[in-house]
């Protein structure tokens, strides 16, 4: 992550948005897009739609996915991150980002999603082609992805979104499966062995969970969907804090998980035993960090 890029990211968190009152976020949004040049527009719900660059044949577009609203109600007392050392997933204490209010005041740092919606921005900096879809009222029941334009999806391949807790990637939300690791033509497969590259690389142990709900959850059926670990925790709550050097890797596992995915149609098939799938993963990882 590039200082500008992080810049980015601390401006992103210091925004107040909860769900039902997101017009700073949204209207945030859209200036980027325009000071950027980037296509961009909201429907009547708030849900915000971004593309970028124009496909060749039959490529399909990567999405991004990030949700703009929080938990944590409008205060009006602005949100100044700040940085203190806080534990990592595995208890060790790193450079990490909570947040505050101007008067010293836990207020919650609302990296959920707002992170998610930084490390998105970042990417249509980077790629050169691109679809982004930023969807109201998560929090609530991701009523704004049920309501997503299904004509700006036609010609997606593959959707990321950057709302996993910690070093965690939803392979299933509300019991549906997001992608498939043993479907050896399928985004699960590539996802999975990018993380564990990254475990090897980084001495890190990234895992496979089965969450609740997020955003893809209702783009599921058109194509394969990921959840990238983001590295906040304790989320919900005013004491909620972002480890800095996993949001830069999400980052790079961002990048990295487009450029082997291409741009390409993605929709894995189905597995009878996600917990098995979560099982194997779990002892890969073990081997390459050297606990088995």
């Amino acid at each position: 992550m590039t200082e500008t890029e992080y810049k980015l990211l601390l401006e992103v968190l210091s925004i107040e948005t909860y769900s039902k009152e997101e017009d700073q976020m949204i209207d945030f949004l859209l200036a980027f897009f325009a000071k950027n040049e980037i296509h961009a527009w909201r429907d009547e719900m708030g849900n915000v739609y971004a593309q970028k660059g124009a496909l060749v044949g039959v490529q399909k577009y990567p999405l991004v996915v990030a949700h703009t609203d929080t938990v944590h109600r409008i205060h009006g007392n602005q949100i100044i991150p700040k940085k203190l050392l806080l534990p990592n997933f595995a208890g060790e204490l790193k450079p990490a980002l909570q947040g505050y209010d101007q008067d010293g005041n836990p207020v919650g740092l609302g990296a959920d999603c707002k992170v998610g919606v930084a490390l998105c921005l970042m990417h249509f900096l980077r790629q050169p082609v691109l679809k982004g879809f930023f969807p109201v009222q998560e929090e609530i029941g991701a009523r704004g992805a049920e309501q997503h334009d299904a004509a700006f999806m036609q010609n997606v391949g593959y959707a990321i979104e950057f709302d996993s807790p910690g070093n965690t990637s939803s392979i299933t939300l509300w019991n549906q499966l997001m992608y498939n690791p043993e479907d050896p033509n399928g985004l699960g497969k590539v996802w999975t062995d990018l993380l564990l590259e990254f475990s090897d690389q980084y001495q890190t142990e990234y895992t496979l969970e089965q969450h609740s709900y997020t955003d893809i959850v209702m783009l599921r059926p058109l194509f394969s969907c990921c959840n990238i670990p983001v590295g906040y925790y304790m989320y919900h709550t005013k004491s909620e804090y972002l480890v800095e050097e996993e949001a830069f890797r999400a980052l790079a596992l961002g990048e990295e998980l487009i450029k082997r995915l291409g741009y390409q149609h993605y929709h894995d098939e189905t597995h009878p035993s996600p917990r098995r799938l979560i099982t194997q993963f779990a002892l890969h990882t073990m081997e390459i960090i050297g606990e088995i």
